[in-house]
């Protein structure tokens, strides 16, 4: 049998396979019992076939215990929109908010990017914990609204058990934690992130270094630039700086772990040539996350110079890179599913390994395709 992993209990779900091997299934909604004190379940699609030989889905793995495993390397997406939140009815399929992915990577958490997705991840870490400490890393590619909106309402900030380790860039002159501590103290949020009894740490990235884990859960992170201190590592994290979105530019994560990989990039944009360093950060990854927030048409008509990609940007560095996969993602929240679904298909002709982001999506980089 073909396995289905199991995606978090999202507003928009699907389950999906290896991302070398991506299936179609079910989409349902369901709505949180505490906000409406109901739970509607719509079957919305239910295609039911794998998307490159069309064999027929044959099971759905449930009850997936999401810490018990610690050989594993999860990608889950909780936010997948640029610019703004947008919740609504026309965006229930892909969801509405904005950028943050979890990456559970052997022992450790890492986050990828706080925007309002940060929320509901917040909430699902600590149901998931039950009080038991938490060791966290969260990584910020840049400073904009978007993807650091979730971080005030991230309950695991307020809890004594949890530890988090915060990557960032250096921006006009401020590090890391000059850039969060404004937006989650006076005057501009009622609580004081200095006064919180959680254990915080702060580093600050550049390009071309590396976030390192030499031991288990817990393990202390260490930020080096020699490829020598690197051998020794259970998981390396890779950083790139790319300057093309405005004013700033932004950091990119390559994440390795057990010989695969994950790249994420977002919010960048590509002139007629690749940055050749660029393609050799993400050379051979097994996912590549993709900035992929405008179409063609749009982006030649108004959006040139904004700092964000078309498909065409987003499949080309796929294809010249020689990834395995592709997600595109930072939607544009003026489109709706159904311009995405049509964005996904023109992507897919491109490059045929392609999948539209969606809330709830999971990826398992390690568990092979079993028969």
């Amino acid at each position: 049998m073909h396995p289905i992993y199991r995606a978090p209990d999202l507003s928009c779900t699907r389950f999906i396979g290896p991302p070398w091997m991506f299936r179609y299934s079910d989409y349902f909604v369901k709505t949180h019992q505490q906000h409406l004190n109901i739970i509607i379940v719509a079957l919305l699609e239910a295609t039911r076939y794998n998307r490159f030989n069309n064999t027929p889905l044959i099971r759905v793995a449930v009850g997936v215990s999401y810490m018990a495993d610690k050989r594993r390397f999860l990608v889950r997406f909780w936010g997948v929109r640029g610019s703004y939140p947008t919740p609504g009815l026309a965006t229930v399929r892909h969801g509405g908010n904005t950028s943050c992915i979890e990456v559970q990577v052997g022992p450790h958490t890492l986050i990828l990017d706080a925007g309002s997705g940060l929320i509901r991840l917040g909430d699902d870490l600590m149901r998931r914990t039950r009080g038991k400490p938490l060791h966290l890393s969260l990584l910020i590619t840049h400073a904009h609204g978007d993807h650091l909106n979730g971080f005030p309402f991230f309950s695991p900030l307020f809890e004594r058990s949890t530890t988090i380790d915060f990557f960032g860039p250096l921006l006009e002159g401020r590090n890391i934690e000059q850039l969060v501590t404004p937006i989650m103290s006076p005057p501009y949020f009622p609580v004081d992130i200095r006064k919180l009894p959680s254990q915080r740490a702060f580093h600050t990235i550049e390009d071309d270094q590396y976030i390192i884990w030499r031991n288990g859960y817990g393990g202390k992170a260490e930020v080096v630039f020699d490829q020598d201190d690197i051998k020794d590592a259970e998981v390396c994290v890779y950083s790139k700086y790319t300057q093309s979105h405005p004013l700033n530019g932004a950091i990119h994560y390559r994440i390795e772990y057990a010989g695969r990989s994950v790249v994420y990039a977002t919010d960048v944009e590509w002139s007629e040539r690749y940055d050749p360093d660029f393609l050799a950060f993400a050379e051979g990854a097994d996912l590549l996350i993709h900035d992929a927030q405008y179409t063609t048409e749009d982006y030649l008509k108004a959006k040139q110079g904004f700092g964000h990609s078309n498909i065409e940007m987003a499949t080309g560095v796929a294809t010249a890179a020689g990834v395995h996969a592709l997600v595109l993602f930072h939607h544009e929240p003026t489109y709706d599913d159904a311009k995405l679904d049509a964005m996904e298909a023109e992507a897919q002709k491109q490059f045929t390994h392609t999948r539209s982001a969606c809330e709830g999506m999971e990826i398992d980089l390690l568990t092979p395709q079993t028969d």
